[in-house]
């Protein structure tokens, strides 16, 4: 098959149902057309982040959340420095009240092993939660919601829910995104842990004050061990189908795209779709994704109904 031409890989349920996903890619110009415009000025006191981090700007409640207090506690290198953050901070806001500064500190044992807070109204309330990576000394990396409530003495962030930990020391996770993977209605979390050795794609209800595991398949990665790239997998919506993740098999190499079907099983292509290169960064396309690949080069991703 020539490498520059098109890929197409098509899959077929079992049962006699026509149904099928299908994966093709093409050359495309640098980062695929993307027009990415400048960010917004992040507040003063956003400039003492952990180094390499993002300051997130949001509308729903959180102006703007950043990670904090850089420390050298969890020396785990999975994003490149084992410089990681003992807290996350925001400029919270609410209308006829000035925004408030306000700190979320995590113990000794822990740190948020991420550099890109995630902003998500999970709870559909019209409020944002934050999303983040939390490492434990002992137990490894899980996925925390923290919610935003206000009091007499002023806005308080606290932890709404918490994932299953990876394990033990050392051991990560990399959020893929959030949507309604199974068609309740309710906003899923969906994530990879171990992304380095043998990822397993996982999606969580979200059930305070546990998100809760309900679907998982293995040998996917969304990250390169080392990497500050996070970007490494997508969400694929074409209505009236549920949502489809595009992610990269263990070795990067090849693509796999799966969907959460009723009545609770994946629907995923046979075999994975070889890439002309190592993916380092998925970006999302109205059908697809953006590839980025090792080499420079940019290839479009579609994923067909």
């Amino acid at each position: 098959m020539n490498l520059t031409g098109l890929f197409l890989i098509v899959c077929c349920l079992a049962g006699g149902r026509s149904m099928a996903m299908d994966l093709r890619i093409e050359p495309a110009l640098e980062s695929c057309g993307l027009q990415t415009p400048p960010p917004p000025k992040p507040p003063e006191a956003a400039a003492q982040r952990i180094p390499d981090s993002l300051a997130v700007a949001g509308s729903r409640g959180l102006a703007w959340v950043w990670l904090a207090d850089p420390t050298r506690r969890y020396p785990h290198v999975a994003l490149g420095s084992g410089v990681h953050a003992g807290s996350v901070q925001a400029l919270a806001s609410r209308p006829g009240a000035a925004a408030q500064t306000v700190r979320y500190p995590l113990p000794l044992n822990r740190v948020f092993e991420d550099r890109v807070p995630r902003l998500v109204d999970l709870d559909q309330d019209g409020r944002d939660e934050i999303l983040l990576i939390e490492a434990d000394a002992l137990r490894g990396a899980a996925l925390v919601v923290l919610g935003l409530r206000w009091t007499a003495t002023g806005p308080k962030l606290f932890e709404q829910a918490r994932g299953p930990y990876a394990g033990s020391s050392f051991r990560w996770l990399n959020p893929v995104g959030v949507a309604d993977f199974d068609g309740d209605g309710q906003l899923d979390v969906a994530s990879v842990t171990t992304p380095h050795v043998g990822g397993v794609l996982m999606l969580h209800h979200v059930r305070p004050p546990a998100l809760v595991p309900f679907a998982k398949a293995m040998d996917v990665s969304n990250h390169r061990m080392g990497a500050l790239e996070q970007r490494l997998a997508v969400i694929v919506h074409q209505p009236p189908a549920r949502p489809a993740i595009v992610v990269p098999d263990m070795t990067r190499k090849a693509l796999q795209a799966l969907r959460w079907e009723a009545p609770g099983r994946w629907q995923e292509m046979p075999a994975v779709l070889p890439m002309p290169g190592l993916v380092e960064r998925l970006l999302p396309l109205p059908q697809g994704a953006c590839a980025l690949l090792a080499d420079g080069s940019h290839w479009t991703v579609t994923l067909l109904p």
